[in-house]
Parts: C-alpha cells; structure tokens; sequence
C-alpha cells in the first residue's frame, strides 16, 4: 500500500534532479492560499488564526517556483545543445497540458455549480470563454492567464541570454536589472490589469535568476556557502513573511498595511527565493519541515487543489454545519476533491511526452568538457 501510494504521487523520488522541499514549498504556497480564502469568509481553524488577505503570497510563491524549475531546464536545454525541435514540441504541448485543461474543467464546474444556486465567479456564459482566452481572471483564475503566458515569454527570454548574452554573468545581471526597473514603472506609471504577465514580472526574475545563476555558480552554492548561512537566511525570510501576515501585523504593531500593493512584489518574490535556496542548499529545519510527507503531497496536488477549493468552500459556507467543524470539512473535502482530480485528470496528463530524452546536469558539464 505505501509503495503504491509513493509510485502514484511521488514517482520521481528516486531521480538525483528532484528535491523533495520544493514539493513541500508548493504545499506551502497552496496551504496559504486556502487558509486565506477560508479566513476572508469567516471560517477559522480557531479566531486567533486568520490569514486574511495572503492569499497572493502563496501565488508569488508559485510564480518563483515555475520561473525557477521552467527556466533553469530551457537554460539547460540551451547550454548543452539540446533545444530541438522536438525539445521545443515537448515544451509547449506539456506545459499546455499541464494548465489548460483542468482550468477549462474548473471553469465549468464553477459555471454549472453557479446554475446549481451555488454563487461562484462565473456568472454569466460569456466568462467562461473570456477566461479561456485568458482575458479574464475573477478570484482564483486571476493567475492562471499570468503564468500560462509566461510559459510563452520564458523561452524568448532564455533564448536572448543565450543568443546575445552567452550566458555572461555581468551582462545577464545588467539586462535583468533593466526588466526590473523597466517592469516596475510601467506598472506603477499605467497600473496594467490584473492578468497581466509584465505586471508580475519582478516576481518570475527572481526565480528565472536563481535558476540560471545556480547553473552558472553551482559548486559555489553547494561548497562556497554553508548550509547554515542558508538554513539562518531561510529561517529569517520565512519570519518576515510571517510577521507581514496583514493580522499579526496589525497586532504587533498597530497599524494597517496594504501588502499586495505592487511595491511589495518584489521583497516577496526575493523572500521565497532565499527560502527556495535554503530548502535546497540548507540541512536544517527549514528542509526538514518542507520534506514532510503530508505538507509534500499537499504539494503533489496543490493545482487541483487551488482551482476546486473555493467550490468547497462555497458549499460549506451555505450548508448547515456547525462553525467550529466548518473548516475541517472544507479542508478535508477540499483534499478529497483535488486528490481525486490529480489521480483522474492531472497525472495522466503529465505522462504525455513526445521527446522523452531528459536534459541534467551531467549533460551541462559533457558539454562543458568536450568544449
């Protein structure tokens, strides 16, 4: 029963470029989102424990984390020679199936569970289009559209750093420098909407950054820094996020702010890549907990997870349960419901592959070596 259960949700445990924290660090991301949407509607585990409102910082978190693993394979894929036509077919059909279908499932199960006389977001007929055309984004499906188009940006901007910058330290971070500041006045000088990719372009830097900086330097994070200074970093950036949680932080210091304002995205985006480092390169507590078996099949299934559980939710808020039990019924069904969509849909989905050849880094330094 165990080895069945590690085959169907953790496959790729046995594989050197797979590090079990970065699954628990999507646990993570998804736990705050669903603790968000459950404390925005009053439900609670206990009334001392709101997340109100950092619903979003479990997104950043998720946009890190796919700049991050997707960029560092293109990088690969470029730096050994590798980006093929059939590199590049595998690429695109994978990555659209690993998004678009089960958000076209969601979108109308939202739509049907509207016409069922469970209010959702999708209202009328006309949004489930609006959305598949990523025009759109109400409540949950905002990121959908940002990180689906990034998937198309991405390789036109590891082609560049290939193509002109020859994968140069100095001249990557002067070009990236550039975006940041470029990405950050265009949003504050025109407020672009809120599908927009460019909006959140500070966030997906960093994690593009450290996936090629990590190629570039790799013996210096493995040998030059201690795990130590990685595991005290990692501790200090996840204290801060905790501290900025919008209800602690009025509790300790007495004053409202507003952290999803655009100003904010980047300190975030720079907190989660410190964590992310410290989950890989650290032996602590952080990896520790990030490597636990629950929060990492939370992980395994935080996609599903993330687009079905506000259908929960909005049953359980019209349904005549008890308060103090709401909660624990939301979340359970909420695990259920996206274990079941992972099994059925999502896992199938992701066995589909038309260039099967898998680029590591041993590929990177053949390359090296025969040059």
């Amino acid at each position: 029963m165990k080895d069945k259960f590690n085959k169907l949700f953790f496959p790729n445990d046995h594989k050197t470029q797979h590090f079990k924290a970065l699954d628990g660090l999507r646990g993570i991301a998804v736990v705050l989102v669903v603790l968000s949407h459950s404390s925005n509607n009053k439900i609670f585990i206990h009334e001392t424990i709101d997340f109100h409102a950092v619903g979003k910082v479990g997104v950043y978190l998720f946009f890190v984390l796919s700049a991050y693993l997707l960029d560092r394979q293109i990088a690969l894929a470029f730096m050994t020679k590798k980006s093929s036509v059939g590199y590049w077919k595998n690429y695109f059909i994978r990555r659209f199936l690993r998004i678009y279908p089960l958000f076209v499932i969601a979108l109308i199960l939202h739509g049907l569970s509207n016409l069922a006389g469970i209010t959702t977001v999708i209202d009328r007929v006309i949004d489930i289009p609006l959305h598949m055309a990523l025009l759109r984004g109400e409540s949950i499906f905002w990121s959908i559209p940002v990180e689906f188009k990034y998937y198309l940006i991405s390789p036109l901007i590891m082609w560049f750093c290939h193509k002109f910058l020859k994968w140069n330290a100095i001249s990557l971070a002067l070009v990236f420098i550039l975006f940041l500041f470029t990405s950050i006045a265009i949003e504050v000088v025109f407020e672009l909407p809120r599908v927009s990719t460019f909006k959140y372009f500070p966030i997906f830097i960093i994690g593009t950054v450290l996936s090629i900086y990590e190629l570039l330097f790799k013996n210096y994070f493995q040998k030059k820094i201690k795990p130590r200074v990685f595991n005290s970093l990692g501790l200090i950036a996840f204290a801060i996020i905790l501290i900025t949680i919008p209800f602690y932080f009025e509790k300790l210091f007495g004053v409202k702010v507003n952290f999803q304002a655009s100003i904010f995205y980047f300190p975030y985006a720079v907190l989660w890549g410190i964590i992310l480092l410290s989950a890989k390169y650290g032996k602590g507590l952080i990896k520790y907990f990030l490597e636990l078996k629950f929060l990492r099949f939370i992980g395994v299934i935080s996609f599903s997870l993330y687009l079905f559980h506000m259908l929960v939710l909005n049953v359980v808020k019209q349904a005549e349960i008890p308060n103090q039990f709401k909660f624990y019924v939301f979340f359970i069904t909420s695990i259920v419901f996206a274990t079941l969509s992972y099994v059925i849909i999502e896992r199938p989905l992701s066995k589909i592959k038309i260039y099967a050849n898998e680029i590591t880094e041993k590929d990177m330094r053949k390359t090296t070596a025969n040059n």
